[in-house]
């Protein structure tokens, strides 16, 4: 699926989110304040889509305050995240990167979590999934930012590539397994433990000490992944209001 499904008539320099726009209107206005011509309109991945005359240049950015960052590093679905912007690197052409508004700290403060292991989340999208992390102090530097980038890529008029390449392909069930997988450890330890249990089952049955076996997995992680496979799961408020087809008593 391309990152954005609809054509613009106008070129534009930056691309939001419509539900980071929604909840983020300061930015928004900021960033036009500062010359910079900006659409909103659904992307499929990340808040801002920063065009390029070359779309190979072009950054799609997923912004996170650092306490964005502690709920979706304690739900999981930072992983996620990551995979749908590095898809969108893979068969669209763009480069992904995370902007990580405000101060460290402030997740120590308010969770209680050693900072290290927050680090070792930010080495591991760096490292291993290759999605830059830039800091900013707050939303006024997180839209200078996105400003200055966009202009630094070319001009208005020369960005007209809206609708990438590549259409996905369905995944093969072999590409399926390691998506599992990588959106529990991401892919390196994705590939490893799959290399030594051979199945997700083998996986998910696997003792904290048996995991511990797996190059690059020590106690904390291999205990991180057995929690995942034997901890029950636990509905949401709103999961409460849904019923098992997926739609809302009120959409009965």
């Amino acid at each position: 699926m391309p990152i954005v499904s609809e054509k613009l008539l106008a070129p534009v320099d930056v691309i939001v989110d419509s539900r980071e726009a929604s909840k983020n209107k300061d930015i928004v206005e900021k960033i036009k304040q500062k010359g910079v011509k900006v659409a909103v309109m659904e992307l499929q991945a990340g808040d801002y889509y920063i065009l390029a005359p070359d779309p190979s240049k072009a950054l799609l950015v997923e912004r996170k305050t650092v306490l964005d960052l502690a709920n979706s590093i304690r739900d999981n679905r930072i992983w996620d995240q990551a995979k749908r912007l590095s898809e969108a690197a893979r068969h669209d052409g763009v480069r992904p990167v995370i902007v990580l508004e405000g101060w460290l700290g402030l997740i120590e403060k308010k969770t209680k979590w050693n900072l290290t292991a927050v680090l070792r989340i930010i080495d591991e999208l760096v490292l291993d999934w290759g999605i830059p992390v830039i800091p900013t102090n707050n939303k006024d530097a997180t839209a200078a930012w996105i400003a200055a980038k966009a202009k630094s890529l070319g001009k208005t008029e020369e960005k007209r590539i809206l609708r990438l390449r590549v259409e996905k392909k369905p995944m093969s069930l072999n590409d399926r397994i390691l998506y599992v997988a990588e959106g529990i450890v991401g892919p390196i330890l994705a590939r490893r433990l799959l290399m030594h249990f051979g199945t997700l089952r083998r996986i998910a049955n696997a003792s904290i000490n048996e995991l511990m076996k797996v190059e690059g997995i020590g106690e904390i992680r291999a205990r991180e992944i057995y929690a995942i496979f034997n901890t029950p799961w636990k509905p949401s408020s709103a999961d409460k209001g849904q019923d098992p087809r997926g739609k809302s008593p009120a959409g009965k």
